[in-house]
This record gives C-alpha cells, sequence and structure tokens, in this order.
C-alpha cells in the first residue's frame, strides 16, 4: 500500500515529531506548573504532559501514509460499504426476498435506463481520472526529483463530468507549479486514458489552484435531429402559408424572380 522509501521517511519525521511536541510541551507545562507546584512535581507533570501529547504525533505521522492512502479510496470505500451492507440491512429489517427484489430492480434501472446509466458512467470516470492523475503527477516528480526534491503530490479536490470528458480541480503542494507541468499534457491524456488533456489556471487569486480537462469525445459531432424537419414538407405542399413580407414564398425558383435593371447614374454638375 505504501512504498519502503515513503514509509522509511515518515519514521523519520515520527522520531522528529515526537521529540519536538515532546519538549516543546514539557518544558512549557514544566514551567507553568513551578509556579504553583513543587520543582519536582513540576518536572515530573512536564514529562507526562510532553509523553501524552508526543506520543499521539509520532503516532499520526507515522501512520499519515496509510491515512493518505485510505482517503484517496473513501469515495470508493463508501460506494462498496453502501453495495454490501445496504442489501443486508434492508434484509434484516424486511424479507430476504424484498431485499433481493429490490436490488434486481435497481440493478435493471441502472443497465436499461440509458439517462441513468450515462449518468453513471460519467461519474465512475471521474472517479478512475482521480487516482490516473496521481500516478501521473508521481511520475512528475520523480522525473524531476533531482530540481524538486521537496515536491510532494498535489491534493485532488473534485471531479465532476462535462459533455466532453472530465474537468478537475487540483491543489499544487510546494514543490511544483504549473511551469512544471507544460509540455506534458501528452503524458497526462495518456495517463487518465483519454485524447486530449488541458492544464489551466483556475484562480488568478490562488497559482496552486489549477484545473485539468480532459476530452474523451466530441459532443458536436454527433448528428441532432431536428424537430422543425417534419413539417418541411407540410409547407411545401401549402401554397397559401403565410410568410412574412420579408421572406420570399416557400419553393420559390430564382429563375422566376424578374432582374430589377439597375439604376443608372444621373449625369450633371453638382
Amino acid at each position: 500500500m505504501v512504498d519502503p522509501p515513503v514509509s522509511a521517511s515518515y519514521a523519520r519525521k515520527a522520531r522528529v515529531a515526537f521529540f519536538a511536541v515532546s519538549s516543546v510541551v514539557g518544558v512549557s507545562t514544566a514551567a507553568v506548573s513551578a509556579v504553583f507546584l513543587h520543582p519536582v512535581l513540576a518536572v515530573a507533570l512536564g514529562v507526562v504532559a510532553g509523553l501524552v501529547c508526543g506520543v499521539p504525533a509520532a503516532l499520526v505521522t507515522l501512520a499519515w501514509p496509510v491515512l493518505r492512502v485510505l482517503w484517496w479510496w473513501s469515495f470508493e470505500a463508501v460506494i462498496v460499504a453502501f453495495v454490501v451492507l445496504g442489501p443486508a440491512l434492508l434484509a434484516d429489517l424486511t424479507h430476504p426476498l424484498l431485499a433481493l427484489g429490490f436490488v434486481l430492480a435497481l440493478a435493471g434501472v441502472c443497465a436499461l435506463a440509458r439517462p441513468v446509466r450515462c449518468w453513471l458512467v460519467a461519474w465512475s470516470w471521474c472517479l478512475v481520472v482521480r487516482h490516473r492523475l496521481r500516478v501521473c503527477f508521481a511520475d512528475v516528480i520523480r522525473s524531476s526529483a533531482t530540481r524538486n526534491r521537496s515536491a510532494v503530490l498535489p491534493l485532488i479536490l473534485w471531479a465532476r463530468p462535462t459533455p466532453a470528458g472530465e474537468r478537475v480541480w487540483v491543489w499544487l503542494r510546494p514543490g511544483l507549479d504549473q511551469s512544471d507541468l507544460e509540455g506534458k499534457t501528452g503524458k497526462v491524456a495518456v495517463s487518465c486514458w483519454a485524447g486530449e488533456a488541458r492544464i489551466v489556471r483556475a484562480s488568478p487569486r490562488f497559482a496552486a489552484l489549477v484545473r485539468v480537462d480532459l476530452t474523451r469525445r466530441d459532443p458536436l459531432a454527433g448528428t441532432i435531429a431536428s424537430p422543425l424537419a417534419v413539417f418541411i414538407g407540410h409547407i411545401r405542399n401549402e401554397a397559401a402559408t403565410p410568410v412574412s413580407p420579408a421572406v420570399p414564398p416557400v419553393g420559390l425558383d430564382l429563375a422566376d424572380v424578374p432582374e430589377v435593371p439597375a439604376e443608372q447614374p444621373r449625369g450633371g454638375r453638382r
């Protein structure tokens, strides 16, 4: 789940966090307690307070890579819990056959109803894109490790479907900026299984907030039938159809329109 170099790095950070938090909290507690208690008791209270605060800080720092991975997969975990625990809870509250019928009906609606199916597919791609972007950013950081040694993975804030694909908002962490992503839109598109990718700045105030637009299809390529097409034959068959005076009658051949001779300029001196 977590790479060994990352685990070793966070183990060092956990030791630093333990000593830093324990020292600051212990000295501060002992200094304040010495005003009201005996110096020995104040020192003992400071040591206990430092251990109480330093151990949780070290544990949280050590477990942060695992907590971060769990946060990355939180949406999927909630969906799986809903799919697995929802029918089980419904079967306990009602009847197993009723729960089975409800699940089959819901699955049928998701599979057969085209709007529902398209909606589910679009949001499923948003979940996939979040993970694929992390893979792409990790590759960018590894490729520029000699220049950006302190760069960390950005935060994937939100992703939503668009008529052409997906739109993702990303918050860049220290060590990365938009210039590091210039010229790498092709890699982003390949990583996200898209046809094209664009990376633009999403906020004039925050340079760290960028937007990634992924294109999978051309929404203007499809043919849309006009509802007016069914009236064309009906209009052409009725000569008495009222039209605007500025519009010529329907079906009129331009050869039937008499040509008006151009007015000759008048001679004379003004």
